[in-house]
């Protein structure tokens, strides 16, 4: 009798061990479809929150949530460490099917994370509620170097003076200032799959672009949010002038249609020069350089002898933006308008980052 009452609490404590880590995935925090749009809108940084696809990387290539990174869950314990423990950790992968979230979810807690939720409707939702996904390069290359036999387009939403120099094989200029008066050039059957893509990681042109797609009735829109720099970079082949040895006209007259770094940061000092910034107003307001006028790139286009009347006319002038690619786009405009200081006109072709202090950090693109 003793024999058989130790073998059955045996089996109850067995039980238990298998079990429990099951019971205690029920007990993890789950975010809605809501509360994940939220905190993708303010970004990882603001919002406080690491976005985890715990899908294999053959899916989060094709298509992720924006923000997110990639640790499969087969590589979880080996990749524990690129965990934030300061931050909410959010799980997700392919819908209320998956299991990987959840599993992936439980790992990190018996890890010693505590702040760990999980969104069990993942991917599906975040599609079925007419969001634009990322995909990365390895995705891309496959579309435009693989031959695909599925119809897919991909649009370069830089300005055409940065896609004339360099573009990614077959795609299609559609510059985000010129979207509404262009968008024609898209396929008329809306279930066409969409990639959008611009500068790098520091460019929004494409993430934009992407939205006005969706608005137009677009189903199946994607970001290659590493964009043209990222191509270039793994030493895949572009076309356009530069790949082809084809040298741009060069202006006429005046200054150099680009303004070195150097240059342009001993000019900055010296507060010799303007400086019009043309991103956008919510981007000015986050940080941009003390003294500079803030003039949005597509009111060349749209406002043009407003925005002209702003410039000055006895003195050089400079546009500057986050990749170049605005800038350049304006400085073009300009030369199209009835602006008087042209010879004095420049833009700077570099990536920089404005912070709120108002300092800068320029780099080459």
């Amino acid at each position: 009798m003793r024999m058989l009452l130790f073998t059955f609490n045996l089996i109850l404590t067995l039980t238990f061990v298998v079990v429990s880590p099951v019971a205690a995935a029920k007990d993890i925090k789950t975010l809605s479809i809501e509360e994940v749009e939220a905190l993708v809108a303010i970004g990882p940084e603001e919002g406080s929150y690491q976005l985890i696809d715990a899908r294999p990387a053959v899916k989060f290539n094709k298509g992720h949530i924006p923000t997110a990174i990639n640790i499969p869950k087969a590589v979880m314990i080996q990749n524990i460490d690129k965990l934030d423990r300061d931050k909410q950790l959010i799980f997700y992968c392919g819908g209320l099917a998956c299991k990987l979230s959840g599993q992936s979810a439980q790992i990190a807690i018996e890890k010693g994370f505590t702040n760990v939720s999980t969104f069990p409707e993942g991917m599906p939702a975040w599609i079925d509620r007419g969001h634009y996904s990322i995909i990365e390069l390895e995705q891309v290359e496959k579309l435009v170097m693989g031959n695909s036999k599925d119809p897919f387009l991909l649009i370069d939403a830089r300005p055409a003076v940065k896609y004339q120099k360099g573009f990614i094989p077959g795609a299609l200029s559609l510059p985000k200032a010129e979207f509404p008066l262009k968008k024609g050039l898209l396929p008329n059957d809306r279930s066409i799959p969409l990639v959008f893509y611009c500068g790098g990681y520091a460019c929004q042109l494409s993430h934009k672009s992407a939205q006005l797609a969706l608005d137009e009735g677009y189903e199946r829109v994607s970001v290659f949010a590493a964009g043209e720099p990222a191509w270039r970079e793994a030493g895949l082949p572009s076309w356009g002038n530069e790949a082809g040895g084809i040298v741009a006209k060069k202006k006429i007259e005046g200054l150099p249609e680009t303004i070195g770094i150097e240059e342009f940061q001993k000019l900055m000092v010296a507060e010799s020069i303007q400086i019009i910034d043309v991103r956008e107003t919510e981007e000015f307001a986050k940080g941009h350089i003390p003294g500079s006028i803030n003039i949005f790139d597509e009111d060349f286009i749209y406002k043009a002898d407003e925005a002209v009347a702003k410039l000055d006319t006895d003195r050089r002038v400079v546009l500057v933006c986050t990749t170049g690619a605005r800038s350049g786009s304006s400085y073009y405009a300009l030369l199209d308008s009835n602006y008087a200081n042209k010879a004095q006109l420049q833009y700077l072709d570099a990536k920089v980052t404005f912070n709120a202090d108002g300092t800068t950090l320029i780099e080459k693109n």
